[in-house]
């Protein structure tokens, strides 16, 4: 029985929908369904799955891709008994129209709101979803996105998110019934427990896009104070975007610039060598909706500082916490987990939390959820 994935991304792109589409694929085809993935890009490695994929090359204008994903969506719709999609633009769209047009079950799980973060990410609105919201500039400046993707929600059979914020969020202003929707936490268990001790030169790592809402021109400052305070530490950005040249700016002016060093996104398993060569990992945006990279530094046993409102699917302690518009709180964030005492605390609360939310159980969900629309 064939399943059809529609992905904005998959591997080798690195992010949280392309591991769970390549997860819940695997999964799919461990029971005896046959899983179709299509996404944008390409794979020059031409890595070898044990499931169908189809790639939309990203070397055509963005039009085309969009208009071969939809003809290519429609052709394996007719094939697939249920349509899922991961995203409600790039893939969610196509996918509808694929669903709708071979007449079968649609899925969606969205991991956030496009509107607001194309506007964040572009500096033009730099607040945080919730403010953003209850201003109603999403009506102002995006008001035929809205409109569409409040039409997609509701059109889909059955929408899945990883939180009860973003159940709640669509509810309030997408209008989208709660009858309709399924909440799957993300994955986070835990790997294994960090050593207690700081090393001379404890380092404080980010992961992600250096884009605005990120804040990441907050986090340098605060650094700054705090190694001119302490004479030790070190931040260390990994990531690629549009703001990398205007936060090299920020850094070079700063007293402390030689020991903030940027490195470009990395492979998972090298991004997890470095969490697990660093004392703190730091999650700062304006809204963060639990961030992979959080995630996974927790499962590694490293103490995290987050943006309050964080959405994460697990519960996290007070000394963990900032709000992202107030610095001198990050400054004392830092401050706290950086002394040796306060630091053994923090790896002993990781240790503790419950970190038991599987691959093995989310994949459990998604695959109870696909029986129960092709039956």
């Amino acid at each position: 029985m064939k399943i059809l994935l529609a992905a904005g991304i998959f591997y080798p792109d690195v992010g949280g929908p392309a591991i769970h589409v390549r997860k819940i694929a695997e999964r799919l085809k461990s029971e005896g369904f046959e899983p179709i993935v299509i996404a944008y890009g390409d794979d020059p490695d031409n890595k070898k799955f044990n499931f169908e994929i189809v790639r939309i090359s990203r070397s055509h204008h963005k039009v085309f891709q969009w208009l071969i994903y939809i003809w290519r969506a429609i052709t394996f719709a007719f094939k697939s008994k249920m349509v899922y999609a991961f995203d409600p633009t790039a893939a969610g769209l196509p996918a509808r129209i694929a669903a709708y047009v071979a007449g079968k079950p649609f899925a969606i799980r969205i991991g956030g709101d496009p509107i607001w973060e194309r506007e964040a990410e572009m500096g033009k609105r730099v607040m945080s979803i919730t403010d953003y919201y209850n201003l109603n500039l999403f009506k102002k400046d995006k008001p035929v996105l809205y409109h569409f993707i409040k039409w997609l929600v509701n059109s889909a059979h059955v929408v899945i998110f990883y939180n009860q914020f973003w159940k709640d969020f669509y509810n309030k202003y997408y209008s989208l019934p709660f009858e309709k929707i399924r909440i799957i936490k993300n994955p986070i268990f835990r790997k294994e427990k960090a050593l207690p001790e700081l090393t001379d030169d404890p380092q404080i790592i980010f992961a992600g896009r250096f884009v605005t809402y990120k804040n990441l021109p907050l986090v340098m400052r605060a650094f700054d104070k705090v190694r001119t305070n302490l004479n030790r530490g070190k931040l260390l950005l990994v990531g690629k975007g549009p703001e990398f040249e205007t936060l090299l700016e920020i850094k070079n002016g700063l007293s402390s610039s030689s020991h903030i060093n940027f490195l470009e996104s990395l492979p998972q398993e090298k991004l997890f060598d470095e969490i697990r060569r660093s004392a703190i990992s730091l999650g700062p945006a304006l809204s963060e909706f639990n961030p992979n990279f959080i995630l996974e530094s927790l499962s590694l046993g490293k103490p995290v500082i987050l943006s309050k409102g964080h959405g994460l699917s697990v519960d996290l302690p007070e000394e963990f916490l900032f709000n992202p518009l107030d610095e001198n709180e990050l400054v004392s964030k830092m401050k706290y987990l950086l002394d040796p005492q306060n630091y053994k605390k923090a790896v002993e609360t990781v240790s503790d939390l419950d970190m038991s939310q599987t691959w093995e159980k989310v994949t459990d969900f998604h695959l109870a959820l696909v029986k129960e629309f092709t039956k």
